[in-house]
């Protein structure tokens, strides 16, 4: 055959049929591509839902942890001002005590003075 003959019928019948056949593994395999690409992305966006979630939920237990630091510190607060206002009481008392004490053992021991 002479280089200028054009191919058969059958020749670019079976070409053609090859190419298509190419085509078809070249499109399955990029569908499989994609399918793996789409789940990909559906689990990454489960997993960013989860650590929104996550941070919300971790978010929320802090304002709590917060809230109930900033009461206990108010009600330490209260407390150290009733028990500072209690001890200035017993200080008083003590003194007025101790005071009673030395009166009565002035008068007994007849009329020494008080110590300064």
């Amino acid at each position: 055959m002479a280089t200028n003959q054009p191919e058969s019928i059958n020749d670019r019948f079976n070409g053609i049929e090859n190419r298509l056949g190419n085509i078809s593994e070249t499109v399955a395999a990029q569908s499989d591509t994609i399918d793996v690409l789409v789940a990909n992305i559906v689990q990454l966006t489960e997993n960013v839902n989860n650590l929104t979630e996550n941070v919300n939920n971790l978010s929320e237990q802090t304002t709590r942890n917060i809230n109930n630091l900033a009461e206990q510190a108010a009600q330490d607060r209260q407390q150290a001002a009733q028990d500072r206002q209690q001890a200035a009481i017993d200080r008083q008392e003590f003194r007025s005590e101790i005071q009673r004490i030395w009166e009565y053992l002035r008068d007994r021991n007849g009329g020494s003075s008080l110590p300064n």
